[in-house]
């Protein structure tokens, strides 16, 4: 659920460290998730990360501060990480000002993103150097456009020179077209025979022919090569310049790429909990607080109201949770037949119009009516949910039953909801009131 490659390595070494976080941290956490889907439900568009390539602003970062010259796409890396992040300051300060609550909610987890300086000035100065495909701009220096015309120029000449030897040779037959060996102009000769001008002999091979560089055109072919020198000298220097400029905010650069990755991580949780419909879990340390969650969504199966149940301190209150692989792999499989059904159908729609084998549509018929009963049986098999209410005064649990696996995946399931919500996550429609 992360976006950014920075971002999936974020989260998992946060999953690696989760036995180092402490009760007041999980805490923290949590708020942070919180803030997160409260930031997606009004704005989630402008949290989608997967455009930042933060692998060449890291890069860039690494070889400003290194010494060397940037690169064009590194450059327009750190460009769409500034344009991302002054977006998202506009999204944030819009989500707080809609009420005091969302105010108070996303102000400790936007506020050091909302300090970070974005500088239109670098901003624009990368565009105007670099395309957007991180090529050198023609329009970088005088010089580069300048050195960039004579490279076309002499190209031109050159393409003519070697039209027209092809077009007066004495045995066209022999000749077969125009190639490039390490950047000269040359011809091709694929027939047995000689050429018909003095030329140099660059490479031959039986099958690959002679590569031939006429004598004529070495002049036009030694001006070329240093005219393309001349132009990456240029592309250099107007890179170089860049570079220094781009080394006066690297501080700021750093900021914005350490908090982005923050959010990133952060977000990554957030949406995790609303893909699978998670609930804000409820931490308490024993014999420090004894809050007190509201009643769950589904009366658990006992005699006992749900608001009876939640009078009394827990150790652990977990109604209706849902192993998350199990119900991972649910949604994975019902969300791959439902596509399969809408291409079947599409394809079907597609063989009426153009009238395109009956026999074969009526196969494509029948292999839909089965993907839709496949829809409909994962539709009523959903993954069964398990209710845990353990008293506080409770010291020992045994489950017992036969060996179906059914007392794995429940530990499993309470297991795997505790390191969730110590690290940030809501759980699976579950909502928990637990010892930490």
């Amino acid at each position: 659920f992360a976006g950014t490659a920075h971002g999936r390595e974020a989260t998992e070494k946060q999953l690696w460290g989760v036995e180092s976080v402490s009760y007041e941290r999980s805490r923290k956490l949590l708020r942070e998730t919180e803030a997160a889907v409260r930031l997606l439900g009004s704005s989630g568009g402008a949290l989608d990360f997967s455009g930042l390539d933060t692998v060449a602003v890291e890069s860039a970062i690494n070889c400003v501060s290194g010494g060397s010259v940037i690169k064009g796409q590194e450059a327009m890396a750190v460009v769409s990480l500034m344009l991302f992040v002054e977006s998202l300051q506009v999204t944030i300060r819009a989500a707080m000002k809609q009420d005091e609550d969302s105010h108070n909610l996303l102000l400790p987890l936007t506020e050091t993103i909302l300090d970070a300086v974005v500088s239109k000035l670098l901003v624009k100065s990368i565009q105007d150097v670099i395309d957007d495909d991180g090529s050198v701009k023609d329009t970088a220096s005088p010089e580069l456009r300048r050195y960039r015309d004579q490279v076309q120029a002499l190209e031109s000449r050159l393409c003519q020179l070697m039209d027209k030897l092809i077009r007066n040779a004495d045995n066209e037959a022999s000749l077969s077209e125009v190639s490039i060996v390490n950047g000269r102009c040359c011809i091709k000769i694929t027939g047995d025979k000689s050429s018909s001008f003095d030329g140099l002999l660059l490479s031959s091979g039986s099958d690959a022919g002679s590569m031939i560089e006429p004598i004529i055109a070495v002049p036009l072919n030694d001006e070329l090569q240093g005219a393309r020198a001349l132009v990456v000298r240029a592309e250099l220097e107007a890179l170089s310049k860049l570079t220094d400029k781009i080394l006066l905010e690297l501080d700021n650069i750093q900021i914005l790429m350490q908090e982005t990755v923050t959010l990133d991580k952060v977000t990554a949780r957030a949406r995790y909990s609303i893909a699978y419909d998670g609930t804000l879990p409820d931490l308490y340390l024993p014999n420090i607080e004894h809050g007190i969650v509201n009643a769950a969504k589904d009366e658990p199966a006992s005699t006992t109201s749900s608001a009876q149940l939640t009078k009394r301190p827990w150790k652990l209150f977990i109604p209706n949770a849902y192993h998350p692989l199990l119900l991972q792999q649910h949604q994975e499989n019902l969300r791959r037949t439902k596509k399969d059904v809408a291409s079947a159908t599409a394809e079907i729609r597609r063989r009426r119009i153009y009238g395109q084998d009956i026999a074969e549509e009526d196969q494509l018929a029948s292999e839909l009516d089965f993907m839709k009963i496949r829809v409909s049986e994962l539709e009523r098999n959903h993954p069964i949910p398990v209710d845990f209410m353990i008293a506080e005064e409770t010291t020992v649990l045994v489950i017992t039953g036969p060996n179906t696996g059914g007392k794995t995946i429940s530990l499993k399931t309470v297991g795997l909801a505790s390191l969730m919500a110590k690290i940030g996550n809501w759980n699976n429609e579950v909502e928990i009131l637990s010892l930490f």
